[in-house]
């Protein structure tokens, strides 16, 4: 009798391992739990930066991801508004986000010094195409430009370059000689500069509420990129248009407008996964820089359309108004130096790559 519970109970001990095992075996073979993420999105979900390309962009991941990534996009500023996305993001309010970060000086030296600064000769030889790949050329030889996100918690993933600013005008602007008093929204560290070498006096407006003041003629003007007069319809009380450069105008040296990741979230996502997102996000600001050339030219192509008028500065007058200026690629590079930053060397190669970029070369 002894002999069967021996071996009655080596039966189940041998059936109990076997069904052990097999349970250990199928949770090995289960997919680690999706990472369910959430997009603050601070404008409008059809703002084409921030949300119809944040929505293409959502789906590039989670398709690459097998949606082991999900991504929910919240727009409308209703989790994070643009005055509060850097905070709101390092205090993980949502796992990732989007702003322009050329006000952040402060927290982001470099890249907002950079992407606060319009190159007036340079600037007026490249589009958005050559603007990303200088930029992401910048990104992988400075390690010192991501690094400032770090150590505020934050991770860059996409970039997503603006199309050159224009001025949008209640009376006619064909010359540098029709902007001398003109009351004008302005932005930025260098952006005002050059509006006030040109005569016109820059002024802090809210974006929401530009339309009202140009209507009521609180200001004459607005220093901004041709998609954003039209998707915000500022051109229906705006009906003039002036580039600051004899075609699309001066480009910024950098890229302000991206999407970033919380950090503790970023590291939250498995290491396989974050090496999908990291390939398809650099791919995805490369051809963002398409996407916004393409937009803003059929922006100014729809405002002409709606019997806007497009002008262009002259060389000779893109000139004067960058002596008036002054280098402004030198201040960034003294500015970043400044504050024990690699100012010489990413100024240098950043003339460099542009030269690339016109040459044929930097594709």
């Amino acid at each position: 009798m002894s002999g069967i519970r021996s071996k009655t109970g080596k039966s189940f001990q041998l059936a109990a391992t076997l069904l052990l095992a097999a349970f250990v075996g199928l949770g090995a073979a289960c997919p680690a739990a999706a990472q369910n993420l959430v997009y603050a999105n601070p404008l409008a979900k059809n703002h084409f930066q921030l949300g119809v390309l944040a929505e293409e962009w959502i789906d590039q991941v989670q398709r690459a991801t097998d949606n082991r990534v999900r991504i929910r996009h919240v727009p409308g500023g209703s989790l994070l508004k643009l005055e509060n996305m850097i905070e709101g993001l390092r205090a993980g309010v949502a796992d990732l986000g989007s702003t322009n970060v050329a006000a952040s000086s402060r927290q982001l030296p470099i890249v907002s010094t950079l992407s606060g600064t319009a190159d007036l000769t340079l600037g007026n030889q490249i589009d958005t195409v050559g603007i990303a790949l200088v930029f992401q050329k910048l990104l992988e030889e400075f390690p010192q430009i991501t690094q400032e996100f770090r150590d505020i918690n934050l991770v860059p993933v996409v970039w997503v370059p603006v199309f050159t600013f224009a001025i949008l005008s209640r009376t006619p602007v064909v010359t540098l000689a029709d902007l001398p008093g003109k009351k004008i929204r302005a932005f930025g560290p260098n952006l005002p500069k050059i509006l006030s070498a040109a005569g016109m006096t820059p002024l802090s407006v809210a974006a929401g509420e530009v339309y009202t003041s140009l209507q009521t003629g609180v200001i004459d003007a607005v220093f901004t990129t041709p998609g954003a007069m039209y998707s915000l319809r500022w051109y229906e009380q705006g009906r003039h248009i002036l580039t600051v450069g004899p075609r699309w105008g001066a480009q910024l040296m950098g890229v302000g407008d991206g999407y970033f990741f919380n950090a503790d979230s970023w590291n939250r996502i498995p290491a396989g996964d974050r090496e999908i997102i990291t390939r398809v996000s650099r791919e995805f600001t490369l051809n963002a820089g398409k996407r916004m050339q393409e937009d803003g030219e059929n922006s100014i192509k729809a405002m002409r359309e709606q019997g806007v008028t497009i002008s262009n500065l002259s060389e000779a007058e893109t000139a004067e108004l960058a002596r008036r200026t002054g280098d402004f690629t030198l201040v960034a590079e003294q500015t970043i130096n400044g504050f024990g930053g690699p100012g010489t060397a990413i100024v240098g190669r950043y003339r460099q790559l542009v030269a690339d970029y016109v040459a044929g070369r930097l594709r």
